[in-house]
């Protein structure tokens, strides 16, 4: 059946349904002369159709030659008369028009035109039964059940959001398609849809392209790390982490005093067993400890990344697969996933396939990690947050329950954003224990985000610790510092929960109040819908002092010498929050220790802080019977701990849905 007139929409059979976007125009010879002469003769005569999307793009339609012959705007601009020009024409020619090229004309056409002729087409195809073609097109869900992968390739990379990401879903759901399939969408999928895919449990590894095999150095590769931190230039200010932690790597190659007489061999030949592994351990530790605070500059990230930094890591990688090697890797990648311009370098070199593997790590700490560098290259999702210092514990996945309450976990002294909130420990299996607010709290609190905050901290000044940047490490410093990394995390836009161990309370104390203060942070203040603390040390710790009477010998850090029972500060800060938390009718929960925790094997133990300290003076408080370090680690599921504290945050809650 063919409709009788000049333009004749043919059906769609023999066209590629995977591109709805095209239509076909199709001339009728024998009803070309019926035309008035001042069409056939008008420059501006166009011979083609509008086609138009699908009614959830919307987007224009670009027609081309079928045929290797000259286009519509080719003819259009030959001069010839109106009989030569309607030979070309003899015969059902099928042609496309370019809308880069014929936009003058198309933007002429009349819109009650382009509406009769998408009904048309719509229309022949429902006379000729061709319904279910109509409803691909209609409604794109109905192309995401294809088992063909050009399809949902197609759909991946719609300039409609909600599209995009049923495409994505779409492929990770394919579970059970020939390996080439896959193989097909690793090499065709854009940057984008690798990282979205790697976000799904379910997805196929075959997805993710291996990374590429490194070719081999002259050098070592500690001579090709010094190498990439020495191409890097030197810090505006000389007293900074950076200058310190490069002088430090770069001069770490010096492993004996050369002397006139050449001695040097007999050093040698008395050095102890095991010495120079050592110092290239160290080495290399020192190598890393300053990409990693390059790497946290974005200018000097770029420039790291430009001088081919990433493919001196794979290298680092397949030689050393050392659990703190790979954890310092990961970390210089968390500080690279922040940039969204080094998306495209990060996965062009195979690092999606290597996070992959670290996400289903049994070390929680890596796994967490990588999650998270997944989650800041995944720009392309319901949320732009960018996690800097800051671990994604839950959820970690694209298809996982809206969020509606976050659940923030601040670690103290000596702490970590994953060790401090591990379950205890079993005496036969140290450290093989879960982190509870990932593995129970998760399931327990539904719809909620939990982030733990991580930072540096440190008992002493002497040892390895940089000696600069003292002013950073205290709470007015740090608090401000993780005020902005929060926000950037987008914490405070919706109501929040504050959870803190020892000296992690006080900085949460901290937060809220510059919150109270500025402006800029009053969300993260009026957002607060409650408050946990473990151990926290409100009014200063007694150990505190008692290492402060040796401080010459000791050389307490900053960190420390705020935490003495007479500090004014703290007596400030508590009074503060006591009055906010009132005036806002927050609940808090705390836990105190009732037990003395050990600090050495020959040291006797220490009460670290007293009951009479950690109990706040506002909300429930609970003395437990253990030490310092276990007011945090539950045994399991039923340990009070976890009990009181699961039924903290559901209350609060049930009482935000109200």
């Amino acid at each position: 059946m063919r409709p009788c007139c000049c333009f004749c929409w043919r059906s769609f059979h023999n066209f590629d349904t995977y591109r709805p976007h095209r239509i076909i125009v199709t001339l009728c010879s024998k009803n070309f002369s019926a035309f008035p002469a001042r069409y056939r003769k008008a420059k501006s005569y166009i011979l083609a159709a509008l086609a138009v999307t699908t009614g959830v793009t919307g987007s224009a339609i670009l027609i081309s030659s079928l045929s290797a012959s000259s286009t519509i705007t080719d003819l259009i601009d030959n001069h010839e008369d109106d009989e030569a020009f309607s030979q070309r024409f003899e015969g059902p020619g099928r042609y496309y028009a370019g809308i880069d090229d014929d936009w003058i004309i198309y933007s002429s056409v009349l819109w009650s035109n382009v509406l009769k002729a998408w009904f048309k087409v719509y229309l022949y195809e429902v006379i000729n039964f061709n319904v279910k073609r109509i409803w691909d097109w209609l409604f794109p869900w109905e192309q995401s059940k294809s088992e063909d992968p050009w399809v949902l390739l197609e759909l991946t990379k719609s300039s409609n959001f909600w599209i995009r990401q049923m495409g994505v879903a779409s492929l990770a759901n394919k579970t059970e398609w020939e390996s080439y399939k896959y193989r097909v969408v690793a090499q065709a999928c854009s940057h984008r849809t690798t990282v979205a895919l790697a976000r799904y449990p379910q997805a196929n590894d075959l997805y993710f392209r291996p990374a590429p095999k490194v070719s081999p150095s002259q050098n070592s590769i500690l001579e090709d790390l010094q190498h990439q931190v020495s191409r890097l230039p030197l810090p505006s200010s000389l007293n900074s982490k950076i200058y310190y932690y490069r002088h430090a790597a770069l001069d770490s190659t010096v492993k004996y005093q050369k002397d006139p007489l050449a001695m040097d061999t007999l050093t040698q030949f008395y050095s102890i067993p095991g010495e120079d592994e050592k110092q290239k351990s160290k080495a290399l530790q020192l190598c890393l400890q300053a990409l990693l605070c390059y790497t946290e500059v974005k200018s000097y990230a770029r420039m790291f990344v430009a001088n081919h930094g990433l493919a001196v890591l794979l290298r680092l990688l397949e030689e050393n697969s050392e659990e703190s090697v790979v954890m310092y890797i990961a970390s210089i990648l968390c500080n690279l996933s922040q940039d969204s311009a080094l998306l495209e370098d990060i996965v062009g070199t195979g690092w999606v396939s290597i996070l992959r593997q670290w996400s289903l790590s049994s070390r929680a700490a890596l796994s967490i990690l990588a999650l998270t560098i997944l989650a800041n290259l995944d720009h392309d999702w319901l949320s732009n947050d960018i996690y800097q210092d800051i671990l994604l514990l839950h959820p970690t996945q694209r298809n996982s329950q809206p969020v509606h309450v976050d659940v923030v976990f601040v670690h103290g002294l000596r702490g970590g954003a994953v060790k401090t909130w591990r379950q205890r420990d079993v005496q036969d299996r140290p450290n093989s224990s879960t982190c509870w607010p990932r593995d129970w709290l998760a399931k327990d609190c539904p719809n909620t985000r939990i982030l733990s905050i991580g930072y540096h901290s440190a008992l002493f000044r002497w040892g390895e610790q940089c000696p600069y940047e003292q002013e950073k490490r205290t709470l007015e410093s740090r608090g401000r510092d993780l005020l902005d990394k929060l926000l950037k995390a987008g914490v405070g836009s919706r109501p929040v929960i504050w959870i803190g161990h020892s000296m992690g309370g006080l900085l949460i104390k901290q937060i809220l109040d510059l919150g109270e203060k500025e402006s800029k942070y009053s969300s993260l203040t009026s957002q607060t819908k409650g408050v946990m603390f473990f151990s926290v040390p409100h009014k200063g710790s007694s150990l505190v002092d008692v290492m402060l009477y040796a401080k010459y010998l000791l050389f307490p850090s900053v960190e420390v010498q705020e935490m003495r029972t007479s500090s004014e500060k703290l007596y400030t800060l508590h009074n503060r929050f006591i009055d906010s938390m009132r005036d806002r009718n927050i609940p808090c929960l705390s836990f105190g220790e009732n037990m003395k925790t050990s600090v050495g094997h020959h040291l006797p133990d220490v009460w670290m802080v007293p009951p009479e300290s950690s109990n706040p003076g506002i909300g429930q408080f609970v003395c437990l019977p253990v030490n310092h370090i276990n007011t945090c680690k539950p045994c399991d599921e039923e340990d009070i701990i976890y009990q009181r504290s699961r039924e903290f945050l559901r209350d609060i809650i049930r009482r935000l849905k109200r």
